[in-house]
This record gives structure tokens, C-alpha cells and sequence, in this order.
């Protein structure tokens, strides 16, 4: 039973019969304060929906303070007892994270015409630090929305302060291991790259306060088969691109290194050529390559990714990987863009213009993936004794991806005292809690499912293998079924 998670199924059973479960009480709890837990609760709340399916508060004030002291001081007593403890100090390392910033969080969920507007708020009153910062400074307008082209099915802007980790890394490595510690980390990151690249991680990580672009474009008019899949298991021809804002230095990086192995040719040249011209430096897939067999050459061009690249674009200064040159030339050239797209706005209506973080995923993405889930299912459960199996999967399928999917949207911002991520979705936040709350009983339910189609089968097969040929005799010479003995009937269904 512990397989299936006893204990959560016996805390749910407790809580259905008014009993209250066993609770953990945090130790070194402030003193309450009520007009603060007033002013926290209606700072948290004023940020998210009344009413609606889910409206939920929980503040944590001062908790991680008290958890990293209670842990420093247990760590202290067993230092008295076992002198191989580490001497870590843990408060001073959650400052360093700038999770002790957090002070309340909330989420709330409200119907709208096309499903859920949800959510979620972290209040960080005296301001985001440490890694709170990662995901992002001020909000602005997203480029994403002039980049992709109109009709774009999965898009991701995401601004990333990794210059934030660097310093937490250094000051995280300082609190563990003192300033020699902290010098030793920036020794490592000072030393340069395997050969033959030149440059050092600490010039890449000085340059990663940078964005992060994720743009895929499927034609569902052009299904290409799936490589060392069954030929049946087809794909919408993907174009797509990942694009990393003030790093396209990289790509110039690495033209220098490959254009020698270029020039000397023979088998061991890399399979791509140089592309230097007003708008890009880098490097391009040659798909005529030797290196490359006529059965891989095949595979690209069906997929559209001959002309792949990864290159600079000097006039933005990006670093773009793309599945062709003509796609990345379409991000920077005057069209019809996703902005403009009547999909994208009908799923991003009324979410923030301005934020640190946007996410969309469009109706046909989700029905792209229902159809290849369901051939999938099909081609891998394809066995008669394989149906049960074919079944639950198609089961998860309806539930996860619906035929009327609708689009997603995210958009996150940074406010002047926390993070708000707000989401149109067809699902609410209560889907989430209530199959936290349900796991218990679904893994009671497959565990019984299964040991219930178990049994069928050893018993079928018990049946039909030593017994069928005396099963049938019996009816032929007396009329009727055999009545098996109770030892025998056991035996099989154990």
C-alpha cells in the first residue's frame, strides 16, 4: 500500500471525517502582528480577482527566517557531538538566495468566456533580490509580438539576469567556504574554455543578462515523417528559432575557429559553410557534406532544415539558431506579425502588454498534439491484448487535450512589490490543488484496475491453456459445463 502513498490517502481520509491531521508547527515564529498581517493581506488580495473558482492567501512571513535559524541551531548541537558537521550558516546563505524576501503569495482563478483567467502573486514588500532577480528587471513591451510571424503556434520571450547568479554563485561560495572559497570559484571561471574555443565562462556569464526568444511556426499542410519513428507517425514541418539577446559574439567566436578546418576540406571538415554578409556572421548546415549519408540528407530536406543556422545578427546584436536562413531573414523583415494575429490576441485578451515573461501556445498547437498523441497511442497499443492499455492512455488524452483546446497564454510582471503571473487557460488553479488532494485515490484506483485486468488474465489464460480442450469435451459428452473444483479455482485467480 505504501507504493500508492498510504500516508497522503490516510491524511485525506481524516480530514473527510472532521478529524483534524498531524500538522507541523514551524519553530521560531514572530510575534503576530495584526495591522501587518492586515496590510500584507490586503497588498497580496488587491492584486488578484475576487470571487471566482479559486481565491486563496497564504502568508509566510518570517517563515524561512525561523526554519534557516532553527536548522543553524540544530546544526550547532550536533556540531558538539559529531566535529564533522559542516559550519554553514544557513540564514546568511537564504539571504544569498533572496527567498527570505518572499512574505505572503496568492493565486486566484476566474471563469471567462473561453475558460480561466488565473493568478499568482509573490509579495516581496522590500524588494526582489538574489535569485528573485533571475527572471527579470523592469517590465516592457514584449519584441516577441514584431518578431514571430503571424500564425506562430509556441512562443516564449523570458528576460534572464544571469549576471544575478553569477554574484550569488560568489557570494553563495563565500558564505559556505569563506573568501578562499569565493577565489577558487573565480579561478574556475577564469580559466578558458576547452580548446579550440578561446574564450573564458566568466566573459559568457558577464554577458548573460540577456533575453531568451523561443519561436516555432508548425504547417500542418506539410506532415513530415518523424525520424526512427513507425512511417505512420507523421509531423507538422516545423520552422522554428531560439534567439539570445547581446551573445551573438559567440557565433563570431566560432566562424574564427571553423574557418581553417574549412578551408583544409577532405572527410573531417564540419559539415557547414561560412555565411559573412551585411546582417549575419556564422555558420550554415551544407547538406551536399560527404559527411553526411544520403539517407540523413533525405531526413533534413524532408524536415525543411537544410539551410539551418546558427549565426550573429549584427544589427540587433542577437544570437539566432534557426531551422533555415529564410526563417531568420522573415524575424527581422517587415510582415504581417503575431501581434496582429487574431488567434494570439483572442487568447491573450486582457493579459498585461508590458512584462518580463510571455508564453503562448495556439489552438493548433494543442490539436497538433492531440492528433499525434492519439496515432501514437494507436501505433504502440496496437495488440489486442494491449486495448486496456490503449484506452487509459486515450483516457488521459480527452482530459489533457480536449478536441476543443484552447489556446494558452502567460504574461509575468515585476511590480514595485512582488512578481504577478497572469494566464487565460482552460484549465483553473483548482485543477492543480484538487489533483494534489485526488492522487491518493487515483493511485488507489490504478492500483486496483490493474491488479483486477492482472487477475482476468491469469485467469483466462489459466482457463483456455490446461483446460479448454476438457472444457469443451465435457459439454459435447454430457451437456453441460464442468463444475471446477474449489482448489483449482483458486489456484488461477490468486
Amino acid at each position: 500500500m505504501n507504493a500508492i502513498g498510504f500516508s497522503e490517502l490516510w491524511l485525506v481520509l481524516l480530514s473527510l471525517l472532521g478529524t483534524p491531521p498531524v500538522g507541523v508547527t514551524l519553530p521560531n515564529q514572530p510575534e503576530p502582528d495584526p495591522a501587518a498581517d492586515a496590510a500584507r493581506f490586503q497588498a497580496v488580495t488587491g492584486q488578484l480577482d475576487p470571487g471566482g473558482v479559486v481565491h486563496a492567501y497564504v502568508s509566510v512571513d518570517g517563515d524561512l527566517k525561523g526554519i534557516a535559524g532553527y536548522v543553524n541551531s540544530m546544526m550547532g548541537e550536533l556540531r558538539k557531538v559529531e566535529p564533522g558537521v559542516p559550519e554553514v550558516n544557513v540564514p546568511a546563505l537564504l539571504r544569498v538566495t533572496g527567498l527570505d524576501a518572499v512574505s505572503a503569495m496568492g493565486f486566484s482563478s476566474v471563469r471567462t468566456k473561453d475558460g480561466f483567467r488565473n493568478k499568482t502573486y509573490i509579495h516581496t514588500p522590500d524588494g526582489r533580490r538574489g535569485l528573485l532577480q533571475l527572471m527579470g528587471g523592469d517590465s516592457k513591451p514584449f519584441e516577441v509580438l514584431n518578431l514571430a510571424p503571424a500564425g506562430s503556434d509556441f512562443v516564449i520571450e523570458q528576460d534572464l539576469n544571469f549576471k544575478t547568479l553569477y554574484k550569488s554563485v560568489l557570494e553563495g561560495a563565500g558564505v559556505v567556504m569563506g573568501e578562499q572559497g569565493k577565489a577558487m570559484v573565480q579561478m574556475g571561471l577564469n580559466q578558458p574554455m576547452p580548446p579550440p574555443i578561446t574564450f573564458t565562462m566568466e566573459k559568457v556569464m558577464a554577458d548573460l543578462d540577456t533575453k531568451l526568444t523561443v519561436i516555432i511556426d508548425a504547417d500542418p499542410t506539410k506532415m513530415v515523417h518523424f525520424p526512427d519513428a513507425p512511417k505512420e507517425l507523421k509531423i507538422p514541418q516545423l520552422k522554428g528559432a531560439v534567439l539570445l539577446d547581446g551573445l551573438g559574439w559567440v557565433a563570431d567566436e566560432l566562424t574564427k575557429v571553423l574557418a581553417p578546418m574549412l578551408v583544409q576540406g577532405g572527410n573531417r571538415a564540419p559539415p557547414f559553410k561560412i555565411v559573412r554578409n551585411a546582417n549575419w556572421v556564422g555558420i550554415q548546415l551544407a547538406i551536399e557534406s560527404e559527411n553526411f549519408s544520403e539517407r540523413e540528407k533525405k531526413e533534413i530536406t524532408e524536415l525543411g532544415w537544410e539551410t539551418a543556422l546558427l549565426a550573429h545578427h549584427l544589427p540587433s546584436g542577437k544570437l539566432v539558431l534557426a531551422s533555415g536562413k529564410n526563417f531568420a531573414d522573415q524575424l527581422f523583415a517587415p510582415k504581417t506579425s503575431l501581434g496582429q494575429d487574431p488567434a494570439f490576441q483572442k487568447t491573450m485578451k486582457d493579459l498585461p502588454e508590458k512584462g518580463t515573461a510571455l508564453t503562448y501556445a495556439s489552438p493548433a498547437f494543442f490539436s497538433s498534439l492531440r492528433q499525434f498523441s492519439e496515432k501514437a497511442n494507436q501505433l504502440s497499443n496496437d495488440k489486442e491484448h494491449e486495448q486496456d492499455d490503449r484506452f487509459i492512455v486515450s483516457a488521459f488524452i480527452e482530459i489533457l487535450l480536449p478536441k476543443n483546446a484552447r489556446g494558452e497564454g502567460t504574461v509575468t510582471t515585476n511590480t514595485k512589490d512582488g512578481i504577478l503571473t497572469v494566464s487565460n487557460s482552460a484549465h483553473s488553479h483548482k485543477t492543480s490543488l484538487i489533483t494534489g488532494l485526488a492522487s491518493p485515490f487515483f493511485g488507489v484506483a490504478a492500483f486496483t484496475v490493474g491488479q483486477a485486468l492482472e487477475a482476468r488474465d491469469q485467469a483466462i489464460g489459466g482457463f483456455e491453456e490446461p483446460h479448454l480442450e476438457d472444457f469443451q469435451r465435457h459439454i459435447h459428452e454430457h451437456g453441460k459445463p464442468k463444475v471446477r473444483r474449489t482448489e483449482d479455482f483458486e489456484k488461477i485467480g490468486d
